[in-house]
């Protein structure tokens, strides 16, 4: 018997964020005002997760591995690493697919990633061969992105208010199971702000928030451009 997730609420920031001049302080800054308008935004669209294609997702595209440790036991001990999907082209210049995963007891990541990744297949019909997790690499100071999405059918055109638009998108993805932290997503702006910077790329940050009346999740997309 399948077991459906109670309802998911999509919304989309309003405002595209123009990035690459931007200094430190106003990314804090921009991350205050996108963190105090979220929770007023109207859905544009709402969805229930199956629970089996979202564990495909979480198996295929999350970082990290997280299951039940008695069920796992060996695997946690001797460190097993799971080989993960790749789409078939090559991430742009100074990225990499992540290629492995681990265990992890990050629990809210790996369900905020994995939910972006049904997002993209069970709502936007991206195929999984189009959806990449790229290696956590620092530069800077800040991780790499999270995912490089090859959108050849511009299946996200609704959803970036664009029908043309160069590929891949860049996107990272912030999950918060308690109150949302501005920091974080000041973070996320940075990551992306350093991906796409110097390029034409677009970069999304997909926010995933636990609504704990719904006991379920709401998400927002920021789009953000040079």
């Amino acid at each position: 018997m399948l077991v459906n997730f109670p309802q998911v609420e999509f919304a989309i920031y309003p405002a595209v964020i123009h990035i690459h001049h931007m200094t430190p302080i106003q990314i804090e800054q921009q991350a205050q005002a996108i963190s105090a308008t979220l929770q007023s935004l109207s859905p544009s669209t709402s969805f229930r997760v199956n629970l089996r294609l979202l564990e495909y997702c979480n198996t295929r595209f999350s970082e990290k591995q997280v299951k039940r440790i008695d069920e796992n036991f060996h695997d946690y001990s001797f460190g097993t690493r799971f080989r993960l999907r790749q789409p078939p082209q090559n991430p742009p210049r100074r990225l990499r697919y992540l290629i492995e995963k681990f265990f992890s007891g990050d629990v809210s990541g790996d369900i905020g990633e994995a939910l972006f990744a049904y997002f993209l297949m069970s709502v936007m019909n991206l195929t999984s061969s189009q959806i990449g997790h790229t290696r956590p690499v620092k530069r800077r100071g800040y991780l790499t992105p999270d995912f490089v999405v090859w959108d050849s059918s511009r299946r996200l055109a609704s959803v970036l208010q664009k029908s043309n638009y160069r590929l891949p998108l860049l996107a990272e993805v912030k999950a918060f199971t308690g109150l949302i932290d501005p920091a974080r997503i000041a973070h996320g702006l940075a990551q992306l702000q350093m991906a796409i910077a110097n390029s034409t790329l677009i970069g999304l940050l997909f926010l995933v928030v636990r609504n704990e009346q719904r006991q379920g999740y709401d998400v927002y997309l920021v789009r953000m451009e040079r």
